[in-house]
């Protein structure tokens, strides 16, 4: 029988790896775009998180950002506009790739 500690451990390593492949997909199609748009343009424009939510739900952003700026300015401008501005890609596959990495399956421990 397995003991109930080590297979909440087993879950958690499962819900962490399912979300690590959903954010290495989403990092990878932000870079595909980014090169599509390259490729197009003949310009580098890179994906912001600001402008991936916008094209994504563009009035939800606006409330959101209306909801912070009424209530904690001081927020807006330190934390969730400087984490807005990153470059989405990179920083997706780096989560993704941290979030595997910690998710992993341990090795067989010797008895």
């Amino acid at each position: 029988m397995v003991a109930p500690n080590r297979r909440l451990g087993h879950d958690v390593r499962m819900i962490g790896r399912f979300f690590g492949w959903i954010l290495l997909l989403a990092g990878g199609a932000v870079l595909v775009r980014d090169a599509l748009a390259w490729r197009a343009l003949h310009v580098v424009s890179f994906e912001t998180f600001n402008s991936l939510w916008f094209d994504l739900s563009g009035n939800s952003l606006g409330i959101f950002r209306g909801q912070v700026l009424s209530v904690m300015p001081w927020l807006w401008t330190i934390a969730i506009a400087p984490v807005l501005s990153l470059w989405a890609g990179p920083v997706l596959l780096i989560a993704a790739l941290i979030l595997l990495w910690m998710s992993r399956a341990g090795r067989k421990r010797a008895r």
